[in-house]
């Protein structure tokens, strides 16, 4: 039997267990990380601790390696997809707040940021000392500020 031939019905194979059942996502992805990541913890705390701790964190990273491999088979699809869009917005929430911080940084010496007081939308103003008024663009709400550098 030709070795090509072998690895075809094996996929083959493969595909059709998988057939139905929910496979790997985002959150997948990040399990998989977060376990390796524990893995070296492990190793690096039991050279420098004793044995129970590599024990404990080293079962704490096979629970969670456990727990993404049954998502992985689980064929109960829409409480996975539920799993994995609570992760997602998890995961933007975090990265618009990092956004807004490198933006804040990057325009640090000629803008100021102020949130509207009714949508709480945050806006990008020119530094320009004094008071004034503001217009929301998002819901049009008017409401002052006062620029003191």
């Amino acid at each position: 039997m030709n070795i090509k031939n072998f690895f075809n019905k094996l996929g083959a194979k493969f595909q059709k267990f998988m057939y139905g059942r929910y496979g790997m996502d985002r959150l997948y992805n990040i399990l998989l990380w977060s376990y390796l990541i524990i893995l070296i913890l492990a190793l690096i705390f039991g050279k420098i601790f004793d044995g129970r701790i590599y024990t404990v964190v080293s079962t704490a990273g096979l629970l969670l390696i456990i727990y993404a491999f049954f998502r992985v088979f689980s064929k109960n699809i829409e409480k996975r997809k539920k799993e994995n869009g609570i992760w997602l917005s998890f995961e933007n929430k975090i990265k618009r707040k990092c956004r807004l911080t490198a933006r804040k940084w990057e325009f640090r010496k000629t803008h100021i940021f102020r949130k509207c007081p009714k949508c709480k939308a945050v806006l990008r103003l020119k530094k320009i000392k004094g008071r004034h008024s503001v217009s929301c663009p998002h819901c049009k709400e008017t409401f002052k500020i006062n620029v003191l550098f």
